[in-house]
């Protein structure tokens, strides 16, 4: 019980009416003493199974009644990696506040494959991952996707190394011997390293740094590493560091938004449609980004 009113900022008596009014309402007991302790009932536990799916329900019922007022109202949670929620989703944020003023949207860095997971138990509403030349793509039945940029992949390196100073392309080979810096293992962007050198250029890479923080890799470059960017990364403005295309190929790298296949809420659309109009910015700026498109 205590611990209960810690969490959602109650104090342990509220807690306890709260429990004795839902116990009269369902007309069943909920829970019993055990020593100092109460624990749920076999009821109890069934109820709090329910728990997410009732919650969830009379959140959906509460925007679909306000929607049908002419409000988009509500929670949306939004999901994804670093660069998509710099340049795409933050700047979507303000237009959203102003024109939806009920309308909250919680916002998750995540970055590993098991996140399209959480949209399909409805943990989040709209996630955006990245996904690269060489990876398979997730087949997905369930959930709907779109590709809103897709742009490049390049080499960067640390400034003045041997092999960059020509300015021109680089052959991945001769980069087998090279220290190199990634994601974690488990993110898209580490399975495209290791895919690519095998793939492209027959080696394994020397990874002795991970980070989903692209300062820390940039950090790691700066110091003698290599590592594979995106130019929504910027990389060519960071302090130490150049980057170089690759002579084997081109590697691409898309940004695709997914939601659940059935989805219809408002709140979810109207977060949608902000985050297409903030892609339509992003790539106009940079003629380097295809507006949507597809790895093929």
């Amino acid at each position: 019980m205590g611990a209960v009113a810690d969490a959602l900022g109650y104090s342990p008596s509220a807690v306890s009416q709260q429990l004795s009014q839902l116990q009269k309402d369902v007309n069943v007991a909920l829970v019993e003493k055990v020593g100092r302790r109460l624990r749920l009932t076999e009821a109890g536990e069934v109820l709090a199974g329910h728990a997410e799916s009732l919650l969830t329900a009379a959140q959906r019922a509460e925007e679909d009644t306000v929607a049908a007022a002419g409000r988009v109202a509500g929670t949306v949670k939004v999901a994804g990696f670093q660069t998509a929620l710099l340049h795409v989703l933050a700047p979507a944020l303000p237009r959203l506040g102003r024109d939806f003023p009920d309308l909250r949207v919680d916002v998750l860095e995540e970055e590993f494959t098991r996140v399209l997971q959480a949209l399909v138990l409805r943990d989040i509403d709209v996630i955006i991952t990245d996904e690269y030349t060489l990876l398979p793509r997730p087949e997905r039945p369930e959930l709907a996707s779109e590709v809103l940029i897709t742009e490049r992949m390049r080499v960067a390196f640390p400034e003045g190394h041997p092999l960059a100073t020509g300015g021109g392309p680089v052959r991945l080979a001769d980069l087998a011997h090279e220290p190199w810096a990634t994601g974690h293992v488990g993110t898209n962007h580490s399975d495209l390293l290791e895919r690519t050198c095998v793939d492209l250029a027959g080696f394994r890479p020397d990874i002795r740094h991970r980070s989903n923080d692209l300062l820390v890799i940039f950090a790691m470059i700066a110091q003698g590493s290599l590592a594979f960017v995106p130019d929504l990364a910027l990389a060519e403005r960071e302090a130490g560091v150049c980057v170089r295309d690759i002579t084997e190929g081109t590697v691409h790298r898309s940004m695709v938004m997914w939601t659940r296949a059935a989805e219809g809420r408002p709140s979810v659309r109207a977060v949608m449609e902000a985050v297409r109009s903030s892609a339509d910015a992003v790539a106009a700026a940079r003629p380097s980004l295809i507006r949507g498109a597809s790895l093929g």
